[in-house]
C-alpha cells in the first residue's frame, strides 16, 4: 500500500498544482467530496455529499471560496451581530466561544471559519492573559475579515492588535528597555520561522516596535517611548518603525515559504513532508500575488495533490473537527455551550490556546485519555445526552441575550440517527450499518461492517429497543451503528 509520503513524492511540481480532473482511473466520488468539505469547512451531511458527487470539483471549490452570496450571508451576519453585543456584555468566556461554534456549524461560508481557526492558531492569543472578551472578540473579527485576504495586511494589523499587544508584553517595550518578546514572535511564529533571523535582528526589531500600548481597548502609539535611532534588520539599516519591520519580514525570501508550508500542513497533510521544489510554484505565486491567501487556498483545493492519497485522511481531526463534523453529519442542533465544554475536555479551548505556539495538532490530539473521551462523546452525541443537543439555533434570536446557547434551555432537538434511516428507507442491521459507514467513512470496510452488524443483531436479540420506546428496534440500532462508526480509528482522521 502506498504511503502518503510516497504518494506526495510521485508528483512533479508542475503536475502537482494543476487542477484535478476526474478520469476513469481516478473518479470524482463521495470520498473526494467529503474530503473537500472536511478540509474547506468542518464536514458535510449526506445530502451535501450526494449533491457534490453529481456536481464537479471546480464548481464546488468556487462555491466554497465565496460562500453563499447575497441574502443568506447577510441574514446570518445580522443574526451574529445581534448576539455579539449581548455576549460581550455578559462577560462569559463560554458564551463568546459558543458564538464561534455557532459560526462553524451554521455559517454559509464555512471556509472562512476554517481559515479563521487556522489563523487563530497561527497568531495564538489567549484570554487567560489578555483578560478581555471584547479585545479577544475584536481580534477574532479582524482575523475573520482577513482570513482569505492578503497576508501582508493581516500581519500588519495583528502587530498592532490590542489583544496581541497585551499577550506579547508589547506594553513593556519602551525605548530605554526594549522587550524582545514581540519582535521574536513576529519573526519566529508569524512570518519567517526558526533559523531565518539572528538574535541581532530580534534585538534591533524590538527597538522598532517600541512605543505601542493598549489603552481603553485601542492600540495607542506613544512617540515619547519610541526609539527613533537607526536599526539594522536583515542587513538593512534605517530608522525603522514596527511597520517597517513587518515590511522587511514580508520581503524576506523565507516568508512566503513559511506560510505556504503551514497551509500545506493545514489543508493537505500532517504526515507527508513536501520538498522545497514541490512547493516552489505555490511559493513564487503567493509572493508575486502580494500574499493573496485566497489564491493560495484555491490553488491547493483544486490541485491534484489535494485529491490524492497524499492528502485524504492524512490529518488527525481536532476536537472542533470531530465535534462540529459529527453534528453536521447527523444534522443535529446542539447546545453550543455543551459543545464548548466538550472541546475543552478534548484539549482545544477556543480563545485559550496553550502557548504562543498555539495547539500542536496532529497526533498530539490523540492519546489514551482523549481517545476514550471521544468514544464517550460519540455515545452521548448519538443518544442526545450529556454533550448532546437541547437547543434549536433559531431560538438564538430571542431577546434574552444568549438563551438559546445556554445549556439546558430551549427546545430539545438532539441528533437523531433514526431520522436518517427513515429518510432513506433503511431497515435491518446490514443496511443500517452500511449507511452509517458510508456517512462517516464514505466506504464500507468488510471487517467493520461484520463487527457492527454483529453488534446490532445482538442488540436486537436482547430487545434493547424497549429502552428507546421503539418497538421496531430501528432507532436503537441506528444510534448504536452511528456510535460504533464514530469510534473507528478512521473517523479520527480528516
Amino acid at each position: 500500500m502506498t504511503t502518503a509520503q510516497e504518494a506526495l513524492d510521485s508528483f512533479q511540481p508542475g503536475a502537482a498544482w494543476r487542477p484535478y480532473e476526474p478520469r476513469a482511473a481516478d473518479p470524482w466520488d463521495d470520498v473526494k467530496v467529503a474530503h473537500l468539505h472536511r478540509r474547506a469547512g468542518f464536514g458535510a451531511n449526506w445530502q451535501t455529499i450526494t449533491d457534490g458527487v453529481r456536481s464537479d470539483p471546480g464548481r464546488i471549490v468556487e462555491q466554497l471560496m465565496t460562500g453563499a452570496a447575497g441574502e443568506s450571508e447577510r441574514d446570518f451576519e445580522s443574526q451574529v451581530a445581534r448576539l455579539r453585543d449581548g455576549v460581550i456584555k455578559g462577560r462569559d468566556p463560554l458564551e463568546v466561544r459558543a458564538l464561534w461554534l455557532y459560526r462553524m456549524l451554521y455559517s454559509p461560508w464555512p471556509l472562512r471559519e476554517r481559515m479563521t481557526l487556522f489563523w487563530h492558531n497561527h497568531f495564538a492569543t489567549s484570554n487567560a492573559k489578555v483578560r478581555s472578551l471584547d479585545l479577544m472578540q475584536r481580534q477574532n473579527e479582524t482575523i475573520r475579515r482577513h482570513a482569505l485576504g492578503h497576508f501582508d495586511a493581516l500581519l500588519a494589523e495583528m502587530t498592532v492588535d490590542p489583544a496581541m499587544i497585551v499577550w506579547l508584553d508589547a506594553e513593556s517595550n519602551r525605548k530605554n528597555a526594549p522587550n524582545e518578546n514581540y519582535a521574536r514572535e513576529v519573526m519566529e511564529l508569524f512570518s519567517l520561522g526558526v533559523g531565518n533571523y539572528t538574535e541581532k535582528d530580534i534585538q534591533e526589531a524590538a527597538r522598532a516596535f517600541t512605543g505601542w500600548k493598549s489603552k481603553d481597548g485601542r492600540a495607542v502609539f506613544d512617540p515619547a517611548e519610541f526609539d527613533e535611532g537607526e536599526k539594522t534588520v536583515f542587513g538593512r539599516t534605517g530608522r525603522w518603525s514596527g511597520g517597517d519591520v513587518v515590511r522587511l519580514c514580508l520581503s524576506h525570501e523565507a516568508c512566503a515559504r513559511f506560510i505556504v508550508r503551514k497551509l500545506f500542513r493545514e489543508l493537505i497533510s500532517e504526515t507527508a513532508i513536501p520538498s522545497d521544489s514541490l512547493l516552489e510554484p505555490l511559493v513564487s505565486g503567493f509572493r508575486s500575488r502580494n500574499y493573496d491567501v485566497a489564491w493560495l487556498v484555491e490553488t491547493i483545493l483544486r490541485s491534484n495533490v489535494f485529491f490524492s492519497g497524499a492528502a485524504i485522511r492524512q490529518k488527525v481531526k481536532s476536537p472542533c473537527d470531530f465535534l462540529v463534523g459529527s453534528m453536521l453529519a447527523l444534522e443535529g442542533r446542539p447546545s453550543l455551550t455543551m459543545l464548548v465544554e466538550a472541546c475543552d475536555s478534548l484539549g482545544q479551548s477556543l480563545l485559550f490556546p496553550p502557548s504562543v505556539k498555539g495547539w500542536d495538532g496532529g497526533r498530539a490530539w490523540i492519546n489514551s485519555s482523549t481517545l476514550l473521551k471521544r468514544q464517550n462523546l460519540a455515545f452521548k452525541i448519538t443518544r442526545g445526552v450529556g454533550a448532546g443537543v437541547r437547543t434549536d439555533p433559531a431560538r438564538l434570536l430571542d431577546e434574552k441575550r444568549m438563551e438559546a446557547i445556554r445549556a439546558g434551555k430551549g427546545a430539545a432537538e438532539r441528533p437523531d440517527p433514526a431520522k436518517l434511516l427513515r429518510q432513506h428507507e433503511l431497515l435491518g442491521p446490514e443496511k443500517i450499518a452500511e449507511f452509517f459507514l458510508r456517512l462517516f467513512h464514505q466506504h464500507v470496510d468488510p471487517r467493520a461492517l461484520r463487527s457492527i452488524v454483529a453488534e446490532l443483531e445482538a442488540e436486537r436479540a436482547a430487545q434493547s429497543a424497549v429502552l428507546y420506546g421503539d418497538p421496531a428496534g430501528e432507532s436503537g440500532l441506528a444510534r448504536t451503528a452511528a456510535h460504533l462508526a464514530m469510534t473507528l480509528p478512521e473517523y479520527q482522521l480528516a
